[in-house]
């Protein structure tokens, strides 16, 4: 549930913060299963999902108005928007003064390989533990061979579950341009997988 407003929320009336909150409530299930998938091991041990959707109300609060009055995007996408960059905020301030080449923060590496495997997948996947392993970082090479826009396409709609029509709103393209550039994007991890492999499935 959306935390209570700080007493410093006298800029928004009564009726909008009802409306903020409502919408957040509405929407509070889908945001905290993302902020829960998008945790990399490092951050999950120490940052509860909740706690990341609850800054994101706080911001929300501060750019409502201004949100309210342009639309550029559709409600969720907005609140997405926000709380992904809580994730990276929240990123940045635990790796601080480390050398991370990292501008952003990381796809979880495992939920991301396993995603590679489902799209790719027609069959079994490898029998033992060294089979698996091999197949594994074998994926990660082939994830990793992507263009970062064609790496995003493919974990926006297979990883945060996101309709066609979200992430063109998220990528500043049509919903059709965006259902192509997914198609594409599994087509070029396809053939990454195959390069690497010399077979279809994994």
């Amino acid at each position: 549930m959306p935390p209570d407003p700080p007493p410093d929320s006298a800029e928004l009336s009564v009726a909008d913060l009802a409306e903020l909150g409502a919408l957040f409530e509405a929407h509070w299930p889908r945001l905290v299963a993302i902020a829960r998938r998008r945790l990399d091991d490092r951050l999950a041990a120490a940052t509860d999902p909740e706690d990341i959707v609850n800054q994101a109300f706080l911001d929300a609060r501060r750019k409502w108005a201004g949100y309210r009055a342009r639309r550029p995007v559709s409600e969720f996408v907005w609140l997405y928007g926000l709380v992904a960059d809580r994730i990276v905020a929240t990123w940045r301030a635990a790796t601080r003064g480390r050398r991370d080449v990292q501008r952003n923060v990381p796809w979880p590496e495992r939920p991301s390989v396993d995603l590679g495997f489902r799209l790719v997948a027609a069959g079994p996947g490898p029998g033992t533990a060294a089979e698996q392993g091999e197949a594994a970082e074998l994926m990660r090479q082939a994830i990793a061979g992507l263009k970062d826009a064609d790496r995003e396409v493919i974990l926006l709609r297979g990883y945060d579950d996101l309709g066609f029509r979200e992430i063109g709103e998220l990528l500043g393209v049509t919903e059709n341009t965006a259902t192509v550039r997914y198609v594409r994007a599994l087509r070029k991890l396809k053939a990454e997988w195959h390069a690497l492999t010399g077979r279809s499935n994994p």
